[in-house]
């Protein structure tokens, strides 16, 4: 029998999968959208306040500034990219408020804090960005220990949350 037939089924399967090329990781760019009514909560829970998830955002009706914590959930650590504010005025006059976005967990890795001052227009929405940079990371790397992104703003009165995407890129197959 000649020395280059396989001998056994088994023989042939081992000696084929080890002439295999290596596989390469594909990757996908992903956007995740999280409604504000249900990504968003009041920073002190009170039943005083005018601040209510709507089919429209998350508004405050009242006629004092309310603290608001935003998580972001649904996608894969290490693969966040950005993140992005979607704001609208209600009263149709503009409006700016100071958003601190925060990733990391408290004593792992982070937590990094990074305020910025959203303007919104009277109208159309007024959007606000945080990415890797924004936390002490490099522009166009993933946001690190991004898998506890949040946004805490001072929603003034006469705004409502949209919503926040977050743009990542997630490993679809190696």
């Amino acid at each position: 029998m000649p020395s280059n037939v396989c001998v056994s089924m088994l023989a042939c399967a081992l000696v084929a999968g080890s002439l295999a090329l290596p596989a390469r990781a594909a990757t996908q760019a992903k956007t995740y959208e999280f409604p504000a009514a249900d990504a968003c909560q009041l920073s002190v829970p009170t039943t005083d306040t005018k601040v209510r998830p709507r089919a429209n955002g998350y508004r405050n009706e009242g006629t004092s500034n309310q603290f608001v914590i935003c998580g972001m959930g649904g996608y894969e650590n290490d693969t966040v990219m950005s993140t992005t504010l979607l704001a609208t005025s209600v009263d149709g006059q503009a409006h700016s408020m100071t958003c601190t976005g925060v990733t990391g967990l408290a004593g792992f890795d982070g937590p990094y804090y990074s305020a910025k001052t959203v303007t919104v227009p009277s109208s159309g929405v007024g959007t606000q960005s945080w990415a890797a940079a924004d936390f002490g990371g490099t522009e166009g790397e993933v946001i690190a220990g991004g898998l506890n992104l949040s946004v805490t703003c001072t929603l003034p009165p006469n705004v409502a949350l949209q919503g926040f995407e977050s743009q990542g890129i997630i490993d679809v197959g190696n």
